[in-house]
């Protein structure tokens, strides 16, 4: 068993995560003024083609690189060549200026940045009409939505989480679980907005995501404190959660290499359209591996040493 003086460095761990966290929000809001902009959640222009055969992503690429457009480039088909391309509304200037360079004779004088950047995908990759699958403009009001969708699942599953724990061990645990949670959490979208990566629907599920995984983590470090404390009242709790936290490592460490296997496989495997997500869940595994041990343990002696000393009073 491994043993190691775990809570000694709890000032030191708390402090820590708490000055990145900081940090990468002041990043975030100071340097890049938010969030990067997104089609889910900002709106935007989506279109679905089907490109003739020869062309493919690096040509898809090569034609935003020149013409500054910021797209998201997702491949739907892989056998018919078919692509969905998500353009932010920052890109319209550029979009109505290659527009604008068309032979006017061969444009509309009046039409909508859609169809304009359809016109555009047309001349430029010799696309027929019938090719251009679908093609949309994503108001801000689904944005909205999905923003409000997503707090309000993140929300709930962290009240339903402090609920279960508090009915299957002891409060102590279960506040803090929760407050490891949303440390997790703001960790996870501190890193986001530090690096701007673009805000999305499958990001939402990989928070949830991690906030699945990191729970099931804390619960089994903090069964087996509750296993070694009973009938032990008199011993220090912190001298409990070392010794549980040396019986679990073993478990936490091979639990958390064998997702970041799967993970891993994701972005080795070339599945472009979810890395952000593999990313999150590979920076969610080891931010909840390091809070189960460092921040829920030490919080939970913490909140004991509070009570004891209450009842003394």
């Amino acid at each position: 068993m491994f043993k190691f003086d775990f809570i000694k460095y709890k000032a030191i761990s708390i402090t820590l995560s708490t000055v990145l966290i900081i940090a990468g929000f002041a990043v975030t809001f100071g340097k890049y003024g938010g969030f990067a902009h997104s089609l889910d959640f900002d709106g935007g222009l989506r279109s679905v083609i089907e490109l003739p055969v020869g062309k493919g992503r690096p040509d898809l690429e090569s034609f935003f690189k020149k013409t500054e457009i910021e797209a998201v480039i997702i491949l739907l088909e892989k056998d018919k060549n078919i692509y969905q391309m998500d353009i932010g509304l920052g890109s319209t200037p550029q979009i109505d200026q290659l527009y604008d360079q068309i032979p006017a004779a061969e444009r509309e004088v009046k039409t909508s940045s859609i169809d304009k950047f359809v016109t555009i995908l047309q001349r430029e990759f010799q696309v027929p009409k019938e090719k251009i699958l679908s093609a949309d403009q994503v108001g801000a009001v689904v944005g909205n939505e999905l923003t409000s969708t997503g707090i309000t699942l993140l929300g709930t599953t962290l009240l339903i989480i402090l609920l279960y724990l508090s009915y299957r061990s002891q409060f102590k645990f279960a506040l803090a679980s929760a407050i490891a949670l949303i440390h997790d959490i703001l960790f996870t979208l501190a890193m986001i907005g530090f690096f701007q990566m673009k805000p999305s629907v499958p990001m939402i599920a990989a928070l949830l995501t991690l906030l699945g995984y990191s729970i099931n983590d804390k619960i089994v470090v903090f069964d087996r404190i509750r296993e070694n404390s009973h009938g032990k009242d008199n011993l220090a709790l912190s001298n409990v959660i070392n010794v549980s936290i040396g019986q679990t490592l073993g478990r936490t460490i091979n639990t958390s290499l064998t997702t970041l296997i799967s993970v891993v496989a994701i972005i080795i495997g070339g599945a472009v359209e979810l890395y952000d997500f593999a990313f999150i869940l590979i920076f969610g595994v080891v931010v909840g591996t390091y809070s189960s041990i460092f921040i829920a343990a030490p919080i939970s002696e913490i909140y004991d040493q509070f009570r004891r000393k209450r009842k003394l009073a």
